[in-house]
């Protein structure tokens, strides 16, 4: 403090300025030329290099904040990027001319734990077209959602997404399956600029008003509840929400006057993935490590697998041969055999030299009994279900004939 009132007191306000620590000897006029000449022989170098080279070539060094004031005198301080990009805005003329396809990052939800969002968005009206809540980010849920956009709003022109690996492979353009069901549909896939994340800046912003307009104002009791809460919140924001790129006009404003282009092709064969399998001797074909059913006709020959989610379609000769759930092992139940046997006068029935009783009130009646190796279950759509056990690993599961 005393420093500061005795500068004052000598020169007046210009001596509490702040004061350079050290001494700084200014180069002569060959040497500030040369360090000027290194900056304007290269305007992206930085102060830093500049400093290397300069010592690298001449006896003298100087220090990085030296070299700084030299280029400030000169005006030469500012850094250059070298080939600048130019961006611009950009904006579609018409609705379903492009669909902006995404997903956000994920986001932890008290008492459902790590969800993905994925959102398509029409570019010219920035209208929410689908949105889903999804527990992972793989190809199926961006084509699911594709699926229901395409049925209730039309096929886009364009389909923009990121580089992804749902959207777009490592070994180039044209190798994924969400690319080939565009091509199906006759829709041109346009992937984004690596590391050019202002490409996607509609959306991206669209996800940023979800996080602080949607999920803060809501309790979810489970990932289903959460994806009803939000489609109610795309119809307001579709429909009410005053959209400051839009002249405060919400975005079904501008999403009309115009003749949709519609699907007109089996949605399933266009979106499901396309495999070809040879019907083994046993009359079964093996995909994806499990086995199916084939009619014995077709034994040794070749068959289309057609697969989307949990739903396979087996076609063989152009005819349908059957369609099978994914989650339910078919093999297992090729291995049972079913027995028929008929409720005796004592109530009982009679299986493999052992009476099992089963209830007075249904003589007469048949039952069916399935066996099932290693096994206590079977899947039966009956009314009444009665399980024996016959030993330590088998079953028999007897199915009431009412």
């Amino acid at each position: 403090m005393n420093s500061w009132r005795e500068r004052y007191e000598n020169e007046g306000a210009a001596g509490l300025r702040n004061k350079p620590r050290g001494l700084f000897r200014p180069p002569d006029a060959s040497v500030r030329k040369q360090i000027i000449d290194l900056k304007v022989e290269n305007r992206t170098r930085s102060c830093r290099k500049i400093r290397d080279l300069f010592n690298k070539e001449s006896e003298q060094s100087f220090h990085r904040q030296t070299i700084w004031r030299i280029l400030r005198a000169a005006g030469e301080n500012k850094r250059v990027k070298e080939n600048p990009k130019f961006f611009r805005d950009f904006e579609r003329c018409h609705p379903n001319s492009l669909w902006q396809i995404d997903y956000m990052d994920a986001i932890v939800i008290e008492g459902i734990g790590l969800v993905f969002l994925i959102l398509i968005l029409d570019d010219y009206t920035r209208k929410t077209i689908r949105g889903m809540f999804v527990p992972d980010t793989t190809a199926y849920q961006a084509l699911k959602l594709l699926w229901n956009s395409v049925e209730e709003y039309g096929i886009p022109n364009q389909m923009y997404s990121d580089r992804g690996t749902q959207f777009r492979s490592h070994l180039g353009k044209g190798f994924t399956h969400y690319e080939l069901v565009c091509k199906r549909l006759g829709i041109d896939v346009i992937h984004g600029t690596v590391r050019h994340p202002q490409g996607r800046g509609k959306i991206e912003r669209l996800f940023g008003f979800i996080q602080d307009d949607f999920i803060p104002e809501y309790r979810f009791k489970d990932i289903d509840d959460m994806n009803q809460k939000f489609q109610e919140w795309i119809s307001w924001y579709n429909e009410k929400h005053e959209h400051s790129s839009l002249g405060g006009n919400p975005p079904n404003f501008r999403y009309v006057d115009f003749t949709p282009r519609m699907s007109c092709g089996d949605h399933f064969d266009i979106f499901s993935e396309h495999h070809e399998r040879k019907v083994r001797k046993n009359a079964t074909i093996s995909f994806r490590n499990k086995i199916y059913p084939v009619d014995p006709r077709f034994i040794k020959d070749k068959v289309i697998v057609k697969v989307f989610g949990d739903l396979i379609k087996i076609f063989g000769q152009s005819k349908f041969l059957g369609e099978y759930d994914t989650r339910i092992d078919y093999h297992e139940r090729m291995l049972r055999r079913v027995y028929a046997r008929v409720v005796k006068k004592d109530g009982t029935i009679k299986f493999r030299k052992v009476r099992y009783p089963v209830g007075k009130e249904l003589i007469g009646h048949r039952v069916e009994i399935l066996v099932i190796r290693d096994q206590s279950r079977a899947f039966l759509n009956s009314n009444k279900l009665l399980i024996f056990k016959l030993g330590e690993s088998d079953a028999v599961i007897v199915k009431m004939d009412r």
